[in-house]
C-alpha cells in the first residue's frame, strides 16, 4: 500500500494543524487529502474523518480536535487479545479492516445476515480477525453507527443534571437532544461466526467497541459519552449483558403510531415535491421512517390499494396480526425493543448507575426458564459383562474356518464388556474412552436399555435411580424448519432451547435440519434433548465428525449445561483429546479390548493428557528483544541472536499501538554485515547511524554478534507526502 510508494512524513515531527480538504473512498480505505500542502492520508473506512475536520498530527500519528477530547483516527485500531475454551487457545485481533482480504471476508460474513442491508448515517467497523491459518480470517464484526433520533428508554435514563467537559444539560427534552444526539453512539449490528458461536466474541466483540467508541468515534467535532444498543435479538440471547451493558426500558415500537405517521409523510412526500433530505435535517425525522415511507410506497403499488386502504389495515395491526403478516409489512412496522447502555467514562458510569436506581427499570423475562430435575441417586453398574452370540450358514468356506481355528459357525461369542463395576453419581459428566471394539456402544445402550437379550448374554446388573429419564441423539427427518420444530410452546421458548445450544443465528431458524451443517445439526440435536426433559444425556462418538472448534464447542456447552441444570452426561469417544479441557469430565470409564477396564477421576485423566497450546507469532517491540523499531515505514526489525521466525501473518507489538505485518523475509548475519539498505528500511540515515544506535542500545553487542534481520510489509496505512 502507501508504504511502498512514499517516504513517511512524521519522523521526530513536531505538532502540525491541518484541514481535510476532501476525501476520496478506494474499496476498504478512503484517502485523505489535507491542506495547507500536498499530504495525504489513507485510513480504514470506520475512522471518523470527513471533509472540513481540523487534523493535528505528531510523528505517526493523528487526531481529530473535538469539544470534549481528542478523537485519535491513525494509526488504525488494533487491540491483541487471546480467547479460551477448555484446552483450545485463540489469538484474535480486534482491528479496523485494513486489507482487502479482510474486507472480503468481512462482506461474505454480513452478506450471511444481512444481505445488503444498508446502515444510515456514519458507520464504523471493527472486525475480530484470526492469526491462524487454519482458521477463517473473519469471524465477526460488529458496527458503530449513529443513534436513532428518538428513543424513550434512552430519554428516560437521560434526564438528569449532567455535567462533564464542559458539556451539559438539566433535562433532556428536543433542545438538548439536538444539541447532543452524537453524545452518544450506536451498536447497529453485532455478527459472530456461527461455528465461532459460544467462544465470547460477542461479549469480546462489544467491550473492544465501547474502547474504540470512548477514543476513535466522533460526529460533528463530539465524542460520545455513552453507549447503546436496541434489538429485538436481545430478547433471546442478552450477550451485551456480560460485556458490562444495562438494561434500561424497552422501546415503544410504531404499532400504536405507525398508521398516523405514514399517513403524513406520504401526504407530504409521496408526490415528491418536498426534498426529504431537506425535511430531516430541519426537524429531525429518522432515515428510517423515511424508509418506512418509501416501502410503503412500494407496497401500495404491490398491492394496488390506495394510500387509505393502507392506514386502514395499518390501524387495525396488533402484534397477532404483525407476526402473520409479518413479510407484508416487513420494514414499516417494528415492536417494542430491549435497549441496554453503558457509560464511556467514569463520570457516564456512575451517572447511569444513578439513574437506574432512581428509575429501577424492570428487565422482562424473554426466555422460559428451564426446568430440570436431578436423577435421585447414582446409576450403579456391577459386575456388568456382555457377550453377543450370532451365527453363520455351513459352508465350504466357513467349514474351512472352523477346521483352521476351531470355532464353530454355530455358535460364534464375542465379548463386548467385561466386569465393569462404577457407579455414575447425579449431576456428572461422564466420559466413556476407550478403542475401537472396546465395548462403548454397548455400555451406552445398556444404559437405555437397547442390548436384545436374544442376541446377547448379560451378567451383572445395572441399578437406575428414581426419575431416571435418559435420552440420546436422535437423527431429525422433518422437513419442517428448526423454529417451526422447537415453537410448539411458543417462538421464545423455541428461540431459548436453540441459544442455549449454542445456536443464535437468524437464518439458521428457518434452514431445515438436513441443510445444516455437521456442526449444527450437532448443535440441534443438543437442544432436542434439553427441550426433551429428560435428566440423563447419552451420547455415543462424541463429537467424533467435527473440526477442533465445534468440537470444543460442543463439548464446553453440553457440561456447563449439565451443570447449571442438575444432568447427568455420559458422552463416548475414541479420541477426546480434541476437547478434554473443554468437556471437563468429573469421571472418566476406560474400557479396554483386552477386558482391563478402569476408571479415573477426570482431573487425573486430564492431567495425563497434557494441555494443548497454540499461539499466534508476534514481533514483540519492547525491551532488548526487539532493538530498533522507528516510526515510520518500520520495514526491518532487527533482534539480538538468532531468532525463529515464519513468514506470513505476525502481529506487530510496540506498545500502544499493535498492528498486524506480513513477514516477508528473515536472514540471520553477524551486526557488522547489517548494511545500508537494512539502515534505510529502519528508519536511519544510513549503516554507521543504525549499527551506533543498536550499540548504545545493548553495550553488550559486539561487530561479531549474530542478529536476526526480519523485513516485514505493514498492512496499515501511512500519513505521508506524495513522492
Amino acid at each position: 500500500m502507501a508504504g511502498t510508494q512514499v517516504k513517511s512524513q512524521f519522523h521526530s515531527q513536531a505538532t502540525r494543524e491541518m484541514t481535510v480538504a476532501s476525501v476520496t473512498w478506494k474499496g476498504h480505505i478512503k484517502r485523505v487529502r489535507l491542506k495547507p500542502g500536498t499530504s495525504w492520508l489513507d485510513v480504514p473506512r470506520s475512522a471518523c474523518l470527513t471533509t472540513g475536520d481540523r487534523v493535528l498530527q505528531v510523528d505517526n500519528k493523528a487526531w481529530v480536535p473535538c469539544d470534549n477530547g481528542m478523537c485519535q483516527v491513525f494509526p488504525s485500531f488494533a487491540s491483541p487479545v487471546s480467547l479460551t475454551l477448555g484446552g483450545l487457545r485463540l489469538d484474535v485481533l480486534i482491528k479496523e479492516i485494513t486489507d482487502p482480504d479482510e474486507h472480503s471476508a468481512y462482506e461474505h460474513l454480513a452478506d450471511l445476515h444481512y444481505r445488503g442491508k444498508a446502515v444510515h448515517g456514519r458507520t464504523a467497523r471493527l472486525i475480530a480477525r484470526t492469526l491462524d491459518p487454519a482458521y477463517p480470517m473473519v469471524i465477526g464484526f460488529i458496527e458503530l453507527a449513529t443513534p436513532f433520533f428518538m428513543n424513550k428508554p434512552r430519554a428516560r435514563i437521560l434526564d438528569a443534571p449532567f455535567e462533564l467537559d464542559r458539556v451539559s444539560w438539566n433535562t433532556w427534552d428536543i433542545h438538548t437532544l439536538r444539541e447532543n444526539i452524537h453524545r452518544l453512539v450506536r451498536i447497529s449490528r453485532t455478527v459472530v461466526a456461527s461455528e465461532f458461536r459460544g467462544f465470547g466474541i460477542g461479549k469480546l466483540l462489544v467491550e473492544q467497541a465501547a474502547v474504540f467508541a470512548r477514543h476513535r468515534w466522533q460526529v460533528a467535532g463530539k465524542m460520545p459519552y455513552f453507549l447503546e444498543i436496541s434489538a429485538d435479538m436481545l430478547k433471546f440471547v442478552p450477550f451485551v449483558r456480560k460485556a458490562g451493558m444495562r438494561y434500561v426500558g424497552e422501546t415503544d415500537g410504531n404499532l400504536s403510531r405507525v398508521a398516523r405517521d405514514m399517513r403524513y409523510l406520504i401526504q407530504r412526500f409521496g408526490d415528491g415535491e418536498e426534498d426529504t433530505t431537506q425535511f430531516e435535517e430541519t426537524s429531525g425525522i429518522l432515515d428510517q421512517q423515511v424508509a418506512r415511507m418509501r416501502k410503503s410506497l412500494i407496497l401500495m403499488q404491490e398491492q394496488s390499494i390506495k394510500a387509505s386502504e393502507l392506514t386502514d389495515r395499518l390501524n387495525r395491526l396488533s402484534v397477532q396480526s404483525v407476526l402473520k403478516d409479518f413479510d407484508l409489512f416487513r420494514g414499516i412496522v417494528s415492536l417494542p425493543k430491549p435497549t441496554y447502555m453503558m457509560g464511556l467514562n467514569a463520570y457516564s458510569k456512575r451517572f447511569l448507575e444513578r439513574r437506574l436506581a432512581t428509575l429501577a427499570p424492570e428487565e422482562p423475562v424473554y426466555a422460559p426458564e428451564t426446568q430440570a430435575t436431578s436423577i435421585e441417586g447414582p446409576i450403579h453398574i456391577s459386575g456388568l459383562s456382555i457377550t453377543y452370540l450370532s451365527r453363520v450358514r455351513r459352508t465350504v468356506a466357513t467349514h474351512a474356518i472352523q477346521q483352521a481355528f476351531d470355532i464353530s459357525p454355530s455358535d460364534i461369542r464375542t465379548t463386548a464388556l467385561q466386569d465393569l463395576n462404577c457407579d455414575i453419581p447425579p449431576g456428572e459428566v461422564v466420559l466413556v474412552e476407550g478403542p475401537s471394539g472396546s465395548g462403548k456402544t454397548t455400555l451406552l445402550e445398556s444404559l437405555v436399555g437397547q442390548v436384545d437379550s436374544a442376541k446377547a448374554l448379560v451378567d451383572g446388573r445395572i441399578v437406575f435411580p428414581g426419575k431416571f429419564r435418559p435420552s440420546t441423539f436422535k437423527p431429525i427427518r422433518s422437513r419442517k424448519s428448526l423454529i417451526e420444530l422447537f415453537a410448539a410452546n411458543g417462538v421464545r421458548e423455541g428461540l431459548h432451547f436453540l441459544g442455549l445450544a449454542g445456536l443464535s443465528e437468524p437464518f439458521l431458524y428457518l434452514k431445515r435440519f438436513e441443510e445444516l451443517s455437521k456442526g449444527q445439526q450437532y448443535r440441534v440435536l443438543l437442544a432436542q434433548m434439553l427441550a426433551s426433559g429428560s435428566n440423563v444425556w447419552i451420547v455415543d462418538e462424541f463429537c467424533s465428525n467435527l473440526d477442533e472448534i465445534t468440537a470444543n464447542l460442543v463439548a464446553y456447552n453440553i457440561q456447563r449445561m449439565a451443570r447449571k441444570y442438575g444432568l447427568t452426561v455420559v458422552a463416548a469417544a475414541s479420541n477426546p483429546r480434541p476437547f478434554i479441557h473443554s468437556l471437563r469430565p468429573d469421571l472418566v470409564i476406560r474400557l479396554s479390548s483386552s477386558s482391563h477396564n478402569s476408571v479415573l477421576t477426570g482431573a487425573e485423566y486430564t492431567c495425563r493428557l497434557g494441555v494443548p497450546n497454540r499461539r499466534a507469532s508476534r514481533l514483540q517491540a519492547s525491551g532488548s528483544s526487539l532493538l530498533s523499531t522507528h516510526d515510520g515505514a518500520r520495514h526491518t526489525a532487527i533482534f539480538k541472536g538468532r531468532k525463529r521466525f515464519k513468514q506470513g501473518l505476525m502481529l506487530l507489538s510496540n506498545g500502544d499501538d499493535p498492528e498486524l505485518v506480513r513477514v516477508t523475509r528473515i536472514t540471520q548475519k553477524y551486526l557488522r554485515n547489517v548494511n545500508g539498505c537494512d539502515a534505510v528500511l529502519d528508519g536511519f540515515s544510513d549503516v554507521i547511524d543504525l549499527r551506533t544506535y543498536l550499540k548504545r542500545t545493548d553495550p553488550t553487542l559486539k561487530d561479531d554478534s549474530y542478529v536476526t534481520v526480519v523485513d516485514f510489509v505493514r498492512l496499515d496505512g501511512e500519513l505521508a507526502n506524495d513522492i
